[in-house]
């Protein structure tokens, strides 16, 4: 498999750069690439693993679709207009994106499907926190997880330190409350759930998918 990663110069896109082997990473894409050069390794590459901004992989969606180069996004902060603009892209590539590649966060929102089902009165709330150089707030996996739920949460984001990443959900009544929480210790699951997913992506036709589809090893 050989990644170029967008982003390469940022916390995610390093994370991602340790975890593979040398001949696996074919380049990577920063702020201060020229457009020759990110067109030659979008094309030479079997895939593109983005943690950069929106502004830099809406450049970039369009020269993967051309060259058919499958893509696995983490990048948050998308406004509507170019979310649907940058899924639209997966009627010629495979497209996965997902707020958080970590595999518990995606049975988090599991269990808060199941437990809102039960708890209906309760209120319902999320807090999550990051370092303080992460500029969404709140976070994408803080809108996914609330995503999931029939009820709107309310929502609390502190950016504070070097934390790479905090989620608790809380559901109160007046007489009890339950917490389901996921703490991220380091990078590294994020970064290897990536590389995870951009195994598995490569194999797929073109189309959009997420998080799910890939640990449900869903075709789409």
């Amino acid at each position: 498999m050989k990644v170029c990663i967008s982003g390469v110069s940022g916390r995610m896109g390093k994370e991602v750069k340790n975890l593979l082997m040398n001949n696996q990473f074919v380049g990577g894409i920063s702020r201060q690439s020229k457009a020759d050069e990110i067109e030659k390794l979008v094309k030479n590459s079997d895939v593109v693993i983005d943690f950069s901004s929106t502004e830099n992989i809406m450049k970039i969606i369009s020269l993967c679709a051309k060259y058919k180069t499958p893509v696995v996004c983490g990048t948050t902060g998308f406004t509507e207009p170019d979310f649907v603009k940058f899924k639209s892209y997966s009627k010629d590539t495979p497209i996965l994106y997902a707020s958080n590649f970590s595999i518990g966060i995606y049975q988090m929102a599991q269990l808060l499907k199941s437990t809102e089902s039960i708890l209906e009165d309760f209120d319902i709330s999320i807090i999550d926190r990051h370092h303080n150089k992460k500029k969404d707030s709140p976070s994408g996996t803080t809108l996914f997880l609330a995503s999931q739920l029939r009820k709107n949460p309310q929502i609390a984001s502190l950016r504070i330190g070097g934390i790479p990443g905090d989620h608790v959900c809380y559901f109160t009544s007046d007489s009890e409350e339950i917490c389901i929480s996921h703490r991220s210790f380091n990078r590294t699951v994020f970064a290897s759930g990536a590389i995870k997913c951009a195994k598995w992506i490569i194999d797929q036709v073109p189309g959009f998918y997420q998080m799910s589809d890939y640990v449900n090893k869903k075709s789409v």
